[in-house]
């Protein structure tokens, strides 16, 4: 990748599901493989990454996944809920981001950011204010990032890695305009 002028960010199309789930896999294993045993991460990706639910989420009206592209490489990818499509109801009215993921090779190129502006973007066009993300406690190098983008944290969450609970702190931005 020459420069992040050549990255393109494209609306994911429910005939690419396979591609989605590639990307989801390697970029999700590849952040977290190192902090969770085998199991829980392949009992993680199994749930969270099969076609059924991609493609039913795919379709699903509130939900809105976008692919990171380099020429025709998918290098990361976004999800973002409104509505019922939210994975919490602490902020009703907000867009949630629920998956923000670029390969590793390719971090802190400007890709994220790329990313999140497409989130705001989408909020805007939906009238929506606020965005709203959980990170794990643990990702460090994530909850900088976010910080740096303006999000600050406002709770925390529970959720499972297979069988090991863990903490997510919720952060939230607002949108001017």
């Amino acid at each position: 990748m020459k420069n992040i002028d050549s990255i393109s960010i494209k609306r994911v199309q429910s005939k690419a599901v396979l591609e989605l789930q590639k990307i989801a896999k390697e970029t999700f294993f590849n952040t977290y493989a190192s902090e969770n045993t085998k199991e829980d991460m392949d009992a993680y990706l199994a749930e969270n990454f099969n076609t059924e639910l991609l493609q039913r989420s795919l379709i699903h009206p509130d939900s809105f996944y976008y692919f990171a592209k380099n020429q025709k490489k998918t290098i990361g990818y976004l999800k973002v809920n409104r509505g019922a499509a939210q994975t919490d109801t602490k902020l009703p009215d907000a867009l949630e981001v629920e998956r923000i993921y670029v390969i590793s090779d390719l971090q802190g190129k400007g890709i994220g950011n790329l990313l999140l502006n497409k989130a705001a973007e989408k909020a805007k066009s939906l009238n929506i204010k606020t965005i709203w993300l959980s990170v794990w406690e643990k990702n460090q190098k994530a909850i900088a990032f976010y910080k740096k983008q303006g999000f600050v944290a406002f709770d925390n969450q529970f959720y499972w890695v297979g069988a090991d609970k863990q903490t997510d702190v919720l952060m939230k931005l607002e949108l001017n305009f």
